[in-house]
Order: structure tokens, then C-alpha cells, then sequence
């Protein structure tokens, strides 16, 4: 479904060093956190597909192996939509993109077995994703409940070594944290080892990078 939700999403000029990412802590409550996963378990989320080639959405858990479903904008679900667009708005102040708001619904994901995780991957950049500029991962589940399911950036598995990248993960698992990226930037969930990890997908579109 392609629609603008919430006010405008502005794109400042970009200001300071170039990051993969940024980190914004408490934009969700531990209880807002909690009405949101109980939306999207309403939902009965189906095992998560990919594009193939020929254009068809088939099922490879040797790349990914978790639950999926949609939240469409409605009046029950308009406020994450204008929470995430607050965030994304600021977040660009940094990046500078042309963007024109959200062209899909939220993904509800869920990691619920062991071994459920999403290998190294690009959010967009070219193809039926091309619209996609910025990605947006919320953090639902209290980081007590599950081990593993790690949202990771190529560049930061690279390039930190172990107590940055420990004090990277404590910042990501947050309950409520929202994580913000270009969409062309490389990342993985590592398996869920125990437990259940619900997350939030969104992504805010623009004119295709040239």
C-alpha cells in the first residue's frame, strides 16, 4: 500500500560525520511496547517470504527464519506511525535525504525459536526497493526475556572491538530504542538462541538514489 502518514518528514541539509546508524533511546514506553506486540499478534504472523528472482515471494530459511505481519495506518495504529515519523525526521537532519514519507506498512517481525534469525542484508538501494531511504527498527521486547536475535552492521562487527561492540548491543536491545539507518546499509539479526524477540520495521521512501 503506498501512502504518506503523519505530518511531512522534512531533509535538512546533513550535518556532522557520516554514521551507519543512530540509536534513539525511550522513543516507546515498556507499556506502548506492549500494546504494540499485542496488535501485531492479532495479526497471526506468517513465516516471512523473499523476492526471487523471477519477481515470486518464496519462503528460504537458509537466509531468513522468522514470523511477519502488517500494520496498515488506521486509527488504532496512526500514533506509531506519527512517533516513528518525529523520529526519522530528526534522524535525517544527519543524512539530508529526500524522503516523502512511509510508502509501506510497519513490519511486525517476531525471532520465536531457536535458530530464527535474518542473515546479512540490504533494505533497498535497487529493484522494487528502490524507494526505500531510511530504515527504522524498534526494539518491542524487554531485552530479559530473550538471548541472541542482535541487530548488527557489517561496518560495526568490523570495525569495533569487544567492549564497544558489548556497549553497542546494550544500546540496541533497549526496549523501546528505535534504530535508524540508510537503507543500502548491510545488516543481520543473529539467532534467537532463547526466548522471543518482537521488533517493528519501517521504512521512510524517496525518489530512488542516483
Amino acid at each position: 500500500m503506498d501512502h504518506v502518514w503523519g505530518r511531512p518528514i522534512l531533509a535538512p541539509i546533513a550535518a556532522g560525520p557520516y554514521r551507519s546508524h543512530h540509536i534513539y533511546q525511550r522513543v516507546f514506553s515498556a507499556a506502548q511496547c506492549r500494546r504494540i506486540i499485542a496488535l501485531g499478534e492479532r495479526l497471526d504472523p506468517g513465516q516471512s517470504l523473499l523476492e526471487s528472482g523471477d519477481g515470486r515471494e518464496v519462503a528460504d530459511d537458509t537466509i531468513r527464519r522468522s514470523g511477519v505481519g502488517w500494520i496498515a495506518p488506521t486509527d488504532e495504529s496512526w500514533w506509531i506511525f506519527d512517533k516513528l515519523g518525529a523520529v526519522a525526521e530528526r534522524a535525517n537532519g544527519r543524512y539530508g535525504f529526500d524522503l516523502t514519507g512511509f510508502g509501506e506498512d510497519l513490519q511486525f517481525t517476531v525471532y520465536d525459536e531457536p535458530g530464527a534469525f535474518y542473515s546479512w542484508h540490504q533494505d533497498g538501494l535497487d529493484g522494487e526497493v528502490a524507494s526505500r531511504k531510511l530504515s527504522m527498527v524498534v526494539q518491542l521486547s524487554d531485552p530479559e526475556t530473550y538471548v541472541g536475535g542482535e541487530l548488527e552492521f557489517f561496518d560495526v562487527d568490523e570495525d569495533l572491538g569487544e567492549d564497544d561492540l558489548a556497549a553497542f548491543t546494550a544500546l540496541s536491545i533497549r526496549q523501546g530504542a528505535v534504530i535508524v539507518f540508510p537503507s543500502f546499509e548491510y545488516h543481520r539479526v543473529r539467532p534467537i538462541r532463547s526466548g522471543v524477540r518482537h521488533s517493528l520495521v519501517a521504512w521512510v521512501s524517496g525518489p530512488p538514489f542516483r
